[in-house]
């Protein structure tokens, strides 16, 4: 694995099939944090600064991203996903979910919960949306019907071993990976087969693959790896 870097990633998103763009959180001259948005060649690892509205356009589409930039005061705080309608589907850390359309009108928007529990985290899956419930060591799909949200399945529980504290969740062709407590684990998109991708991974807070690479971020910093 390479590093490459050793500032906090607050978000990540797909810019072309070899390209991503990175929300990075650094130390401010004024003081306190600002945001730094790069895209990363994942073949050579160079690193570009980028606009924010080029960050915005691909997390939010063409259409959505002006409105929906101005509506929320921190956008690097949620996870979106634009939905085969067109629709902007997104969720902050604390829980909160919003719909809006194509054009970034709002929809609707509540707090999305599991048995009381707050969810979060976001991985995309065709017109389903894959999310975790740290409290109750699950991962849930929900069904995207038009403007609807609902649940459609559930892979384990309080009283399985399927997921410890699960925080966060991502995917590609193959399947959703979720980032458990010290152990990065995958769901199989065609059986739901639970399976350890890696074990032992100290302060793992966010994990993407994009092709053959891989993008592993803990508390130490981000790496690249195939």
């Amino acid at each position: 694995m390479v590093k490459i870097t050793s500032k906090e990633l607050i978000d990540v998103v797909k810019y072309t099939d070899r390209k991503i763009i990175l929300a990075e959180k650094a130390l401010a001259v004024e003081g306190g944090y600002k945001t730094g948005y790069f895209i990363l060649d994942l073949e050579t690892l160079e690193k570009e600064v980028v606009t924010k509205n080029a960050y915005l356009i691909k997390k939010f589409g063409n259409s959505a991203f002006k409105k929906i930039g101005e509506s929320i005061a921190d956008f690097t705080d949620c996870e979106a996903v634009i939905l085969p309608n067109r629709n902007v589907f997104i969720i902050f850390s604390n829980g909160q979910c919003a719909m809006y359309d194509r054009n970034g009108e709002m929809l609707w928007q509540k707090t999305l919960t599991y048995n009381d529990k707050t969810v979060t985290g976001l991985a995309a899956d065709g017109e389903y949306v894959w999310c975790c419930c740290r409290e109750e060591d699950c991962v849930i799909r929900y069904l995207a019907d038009g403007n609807k949200l609902n649940l459609d399945l559930r892979i384990g529980s309080r009283e399985a071993d399927t997921f410890t504290a699960p925080c966060f969740v991502s995917s590609d062709e193959e399947g959703i990976y979720v980032c458990c407590k010290n152990k990065l684990r995958k769901i199989n998109r065609s059986d739901f087969i639970v399976s350890d991708v890696s074990e032992k991974l100290s302060g793992l807070k966010r994990f993407y693959r994009f092709g053959k690479y891989s993008l592993i971020c803990t508390n130490e910093g981000a790496y690249i790896g195939e």
